[in-house]
Order: structure tokens, then sequence, then C-alpha cells
């Protein structure tokens, strides 16, 4: 995505860029200041930067001017935003389209406002440069539409033979079964052939014969080819049982490892997959898709085998017995197909709106079950109502609209194909009469013809099979080809041990890479050291947690550990010397010594029970009915907000990480439960690299150091008591907690 786009000759006129050569930046903006469609252009050069509004310049000044570039989200779109001369300056506004784009050079211009900040300083690097961007290799390059986050497939431009292809290639472990199968698909279809071939002599021999055959052989010859009927349909039968109990145990097997795959790639995605995919939509991609793919497989490939072979072999059959007449019943078949592939795209796009509308059903109801505590605590059951009714009626809206598509034209396909059955009547019927052609063959020819029509009016249905299974195939591929941001190295460097030392060099980091939430942060942690990091809502404290934790990676700098850069270390050593207590414990629906052991599932229970002492747990779960084997419910919501902190803290004393991460730990709990809470954190703290974030700022007192945030940047750095004389930030956020505390105080 270049940042230079073609001048036109007025522009450049006006910024005067012939005299000052190629600009860095030169982009075009599609909104004017106040919000209506036009063109403004932002022009940055090595020194200056300039906006052109019309047949004028709106805005110059040189860069060194430039403060605190960000772009600003607006409704459609955005601003670029900027201080200068000590002012905020509103630069140029921009719809979504173009949003990368402006968003690119908010942070150029960022860099090198922080490049003339520290002019003159020792740490002042080389002028920077813009950094090249790999938007195009993120979108499709037949259509220019962006993948989807994660993915390198286009859904719109996605070779439907080569999904077909890639679909039955699931079916490459189970061949040995598989083979099974076609070989009795293939053995049923060749007894289905005998009894229409014994219609012929049962007319024309016993029935109406056509020679003098007496009458005692006529009765001696009716049970011999009934009987043969018969045996060659029982035969079919039980053919057909041994293969559906064939299919129905590879179909579960099948299924079963799909759901599996899907599963544990989805496990091993970073979060970023997960922000960006609603958990209900991930659910209906591991549920429903993969058994529509799985029904796909197992449901509708032996049958359209099945079809194809009785196909080609009546077909066969109906050209040996009457050539001319097989050529009529033909006639229909090319209208069949062009109806079939003129209504092929329109279904492909109904039934992605299907799939859409069935996720988000499937998204809202995760979402608001999720919080049904809210719900009820608020009294709004029917504003959720109210809420789900939209993706309600999306779904059944494309339900109806794509069974009605099949019920029109399904009717209209077995219609024209059941033509050729009249054609036969009529033509057989003038030869029978005529003499041309016996009344045997005619109803033989008649009961292969049925059959003829059977695997005709399921290749018109195959299309409905088709589309479904491609555009499941297509979601649960999706998932499978996403890839993780956070990704294993190479060539990882196993490290079963570490000793904790923690550095963060020049680390700057954005959830959108061109909006950074930590600047050129800078720390060394020592082994064994406890940190405190402080500041307002929004400073980057969850984030640089997140990023010690490796959640994310950062965009520039690198976080080594041990002085090894941790993208370079095996993630399964690094997360297993990881423990963390967050503010938000998540408990699993099991019981209590389940969540205490899930760090440790080989733990025995004198190890567990040890870590809830540690935890200052062990005396509240004994007094349960159950006692450890007490159920905690969905999110432990069976037990109160400081027993669920102790046994995450239990848990985490039962990992026995080398590093150690508390958010909030002790957040939300009354003065009692925190005490506790803070003796289990004392014991667990310790010869442990610990990270913590605390709401109440006294809670730190014993760290080590306090590292204190400010618009994502380190503002000051110290040990309690320092930051206190020093009155600087920390003294500030200290002074307002303490007025709030008596502001609480005298309002009770």
């Amino acid at each position: 995505m270049s940042l230079v786009e073609q001048l036109p000759e007025r522009v450049a006129a006006l910024a005067g860029m012939p005299a000052d050569g190629q600009p860095v930046i030169a982009i075009r903006s599609d909104l004017n200041l106040q919000g209506a469609f036009g063109e403004d252009w932002l022009l940055v050069t090595q020194d200056r930067l300039v906006v052109c509004s019309g047949e004028t310049v709106r805005m110059e000044c040189p860069l060194e001017q430039v403060r605190t570039p960000a772009c600003e989200s607006l409704i459609g779109g955005g601003a670029l935003v900027a201080t200068i001369d000590g002012r905020p300056v509103e630069l140029i506004r921009y719809t979504n389209s173009r949003a990368r784009k402006f968003g690119r050079a908010a942070k150029y211009l960022s860099d090198v406002a922080a490049w003339h900040e520290a002019a003159g300083k020792p740490e002042q690097k080389e002028k920077p440069k813009l950094a090249e961007d790999t938007e195009e290799e993120r979108r499709c390059p037949t259509c220019g539409l962006p993948f989807s986050e994660g993915s390198r497939v286009c859904p719109a431009c996605m070779d439907k033979s080569k999904v077909l292809l890639r679909v039955m290639g699931l079916l490459r472990p189970y061949w040995k079964r598989g083979a099974l199968v076609m070989g009795l698909v293939i053995l049923g279809t060749a007894l289905s052939m005998f009894p229409p071939y014994l219609v012929k002599p049962l007319v024309d021999k016993v029935i109406n014969p056509t020679d003098d055959i007496p009458l005692a052989d006529r009765y001696a010859l009716l049970p011999v080819l009934v009987l043969a009927m018969l045996g060659a349909r029982v035969l079919t039968t039980g053919l057909t049982v041994v293969r559906g109990r064939t299919m129905a145990r590879l179909g579960g097997q099948l299924g079963f490892d799909l759901r599996a795959r899907v599963c544990s790639h989805v496990q091993f995605q970073s979060l970023k997959f997960f922000s960006k995919h609603n958990t209900g939509a991930i659910m209906a991609r591991i549920t429903q898709d993969t058994s529509s793919l799985e029904g796909a497989l197992i449901d509708v490939l032996p049958y359209f085998v099945n079809n194809v072979l009785t196909f080609i072999a009546i077909g066969i059959v109906l050209l040996g017995m009457n050539w001319r007449l097989t050529l009529l019943v033909l006639i229909p078949m090319p209208v069949v197909v062009i109806l079939s592939r003129l209504f092929w795209k329109r279904l492909m796009t109904i039934l992605h709106r299907f799939f859409h509308f069935r996720t988000t059903v499937h998204a809202f109801l995760n979402d608001s079950l999720s919080g049904i505590r809210v719900v009820k605590a608020f009294a709004q059951e029917r504003q959720e109502i109210a809420r789900f009714h939209p993706h309600n009626e999306g779904l059944f809206d494309s339900t109806v609209a794509l069974e009605q598509r099949w019920i029109t034209i399904f009717p209209m396909l077995w219609l024209i194909t059941g033509l050729g059955e009249l054609i036969v009547w009529y033509i057989g019927g003038r030869s029978v009469l005529g003499g041309d052609m016996t009344m045997g063959m005619l109803m033989s020819f008649i009961a292969y013809l049925g059959m003829f029509y059977g695997p005709l009016q399921f290749f018109t249905r195959i299309i409905d099979y088709l589309t479904r299974s491609l555009t499941a195939a297509e979601r649960v591929f999706e998932v499978l080809d996403s890839e993780p941001d956070v990704r294993e190295a190479e060539n990882a460097v196993p490290m079963p041990r570490i000793d904790g030392r923690v550095e963060f060099r020049n680390v700057t980091f954005g959830y959108d890479p061109h909006k950074p939430v930590l600047h050129s942060v800078t720390l060394d942690v020592r082994p064994g050291e406890m940190i405190g990091f402080v500041g307002q809502s929004g400073a980057g404290k969850s984030t640089t947690i997140s990023l010690i934790c490796r959640f994310y990676d950062p965009q520039e700098g690198a976080i080594c550990i041990d002085g090894v850069d941790v993208r370079t270390i095996r993630q399964q050593d690094y997360r297993s010397q990881l423990g963390i207590v967050l503010q938000d414990t998540f408990l699993f629906n099991g019981s209590i010594a389940e969540n205490i052991r899930y760090a440790k599932p080989e733990a025995t229970f004198e190890e567990l029970m040890s870590a809830a002492k540690v935890a200052n747990a062990h005396d509240f779960i004994v007094q349960k009915p159950m006692g450890y084997d007490t159920r905690v419910g969905e999110r432990g919501q069976a037990l109160s907000g400081g027993e669920r902190q102790r046994i995450a803290i239990a848990r985490a004393v039962l990992h026995n990480p080398r590093i150690l991460i508390l958010d909030e730990a002790t957040s939300s709990v009354d003065t009692d439960t925190e005490k506790q809470i803070q003796e289990a954190i004392a014991r667990l703290v310790k010869g442990r690299t610990t990270f913590a974030i605390a709401h109440r700022l006294s809670t730190l007192r014993n760290a080590d150091r306090l590292v204190v945030l400010k618009d994502g940047k380190i503002e000051e750095m110290g040990t309690h008591d320092e930051l206190l004389e020093k009155k600087g930030e920390f003294h500030r956020l200290v002074q307002l907690q303490q007025e709030m505390s008596r502001i609480k105080a005298v309002s009770r």
C-alpha cells in the first residue's frame, strides 16, 4: 500500500513539490473538514507538512512543530489530528476506506515527533523512515478484497473444484474403510440392475408370451423369475444395511477427527483471533459446519458414486435395448444442465447469507446467555428478546429464500426430465402397436428408465447438497487456514528452566499497528524482583502484562527472558513457567479440586491440599458440604469472589511458576478477604519474578520497584517511598486515591 499517490498538477504546484522533490507521504482524502465528500491532500516531505484543500493550502508547518499526531475514530471514518504550536489541530478527515493509509501516516509522524523531542539527547537515533507495509499480501490478488484475519483464502475467488478436491482429501486416512464402502456400492449397483432385466422374460414368456409356450412351462417359469427378483432385492437390501453400518462408523470417526482437528487448531490461535471472532461463531464452525461437511462426505458421496454408476450402467443397457429411444430420452438433459448452472451462483450467495445469519444467532445467544446475570440485574429480558429478533429474522428470511429457491427449481427440473418418460410411452407405444417392439421390452425399458431418472433427479438435487457442503467446507477451511500472529519459531530455543530476568528493549506495541499503546518502553527486571505497574486507565498496564505473557508480540523492539528474545523461546517451555492470577478469575465448571489441579493435572491430593493452604483456601474448602469435590458452577458462580480468587492463587501455587503475573488480584473484595489474599500472595511471590497491577496503590508498598506508566511511556520508576518523595505522577495518583477514600468515608 503506497503512501505516495499520483499528485494532480495543481496540488503539486500549490505545495511546491517540484522544488522539494519527491514527498515521503502524498495521500488523498475523500472528505473535507465538514464531513462532506471532497478531496483534500496530506503531503509530508523531509521537513514539512502541508494540507491542501481545493485551490488553497489550508495548513503548512515544519515537521518539528508537529506533536502527538494520532488518528481519531469518527462515525464512518476518522480524522488525523496533531498538536501544532501547543494547540490541537484537526488536519484532515477521511472515510474508513482510507483509514489504513492515514493510520500509517500518523505512525510515521509520531516517530518523527519522538525523534525531534529526543534531539540532542544521547539516546537519539537516526531520523525514522516510513515503514514498509504488507497490506497487498493480505488482500486477494484477484479481486482485491481483504483476507479474513490470519487467513490467506478469499471466499469470493475460491476455486470450488479445489475445495471439492480438498474435501475429498479428508477421506485419505480412512481409505481402507472407504474402499470397502465403494466395493459394496459397486456390488449393490450391479445387483440392482438385475430385477428390471427380468421384467422382459416375465412379460414376454409368462404373462403375455409372444411365442407358443405351454401353460405349464409358464407356470413353472413364473416362480423362478419372481424368486430371482426377490433374491436380488434381498441381497441388495443386505448390502445396503452393511454399507450403511460401515458408513455410520466411518462418518462418526470422520466427524470426531474433523471436530478435534478444528478445535485443536483454534486452541493454538493467538488472542487476536478470538478478539476478531465471536465465541458463538467459532462454536458454529466447530459443530454445525463440521457436521455439514461430514454429512456431505458420508451421506452424499456414496450416493453420488452409486448414482453415477447406476446412470452409466443403465445408459449402456438402454442404448443396447433401443438406442433411438434412448437418445429421445436425453433430449431434456441440456435444458436441465443450463438451468442448474444459472441457479448455481445465486444459490451460493443465498447460502452464504444463511450460514452468516446462523452464525450470528449462535454468537448472540452465547453473548446473551453468558451475561444472563447482568440481564437479570437490570431487568432487560425484553430488551434481549428485542435484540435477538433481527438476528432471528435474518436467519428466517435467508432460510425461506433458500428453501423457496429449491422448491421452485426442483419441480421444474423434474418436470423437464419427466418429459422423456412421456416420449418413451408415446414412441414405444407406437412401436409395440406396430410390432417393432414387444410389450416385455417396453416394460423393461420403462423399468430401467425409472431407475435412470432417479440418478438424474439426484444430480439436480446434488447442487443443493454440494452447495451447502462447499459453503460449510469454505468456513471450516477458513479456520484451518488461519495462522496465529504469535507463532512458534522454526528453531525455537528450549528453556526447561528459566531464572526469571525480564527485559523490555525499546518495545513499541499497538493492537492496531499504527496506533501504539506502548512507546519505546525499556525496562530491566532482575530474577526474583517484584515490579508494580501503576498508572491511570489506558496507560498501558494490562498491555504490558499481555506482552510479558506473549499473548501478543511487539511491533518494535524485543522482550527478552534471561537474555533470549521471547519470540525465539519454545512456547510450551515458557508458558509452563508462567503463572497468572487475574482480577476476573475464571473457573471451569467442575469441582474445586479439578480447578486447582488444572495447572498440574498429575498432582497428588497432598500437593493440591498444600497449595490450597498456602493460598488460605483450605479452611473454607473443607467447610463446604462436598469439600474439594464441591462443584463451582459455570465460571465459578457458586463461589464468592474472594473464594474464586484464592482458588486461582492455589492454582498458581501448584503450578510453581518462575514468572508470576498478578492483575488486580485483590480488587472488589472485603477487607478481611483482602488480608487473607495478601497473605497468600506474600507466600506466593517469594523467589519468583513478579509483575503486579493493584487497584489500591498502598498494596504495592512491598514491591521492589514501581513503574509508573503514562500515555504508554514510563513516566517514573523507583520504590514506593522514593516516588512519594519525588512528588511526581505517582504522588499525584496517591493523593487522588486518598481524596476519593475520604469522600467515600464522608458519604457513608
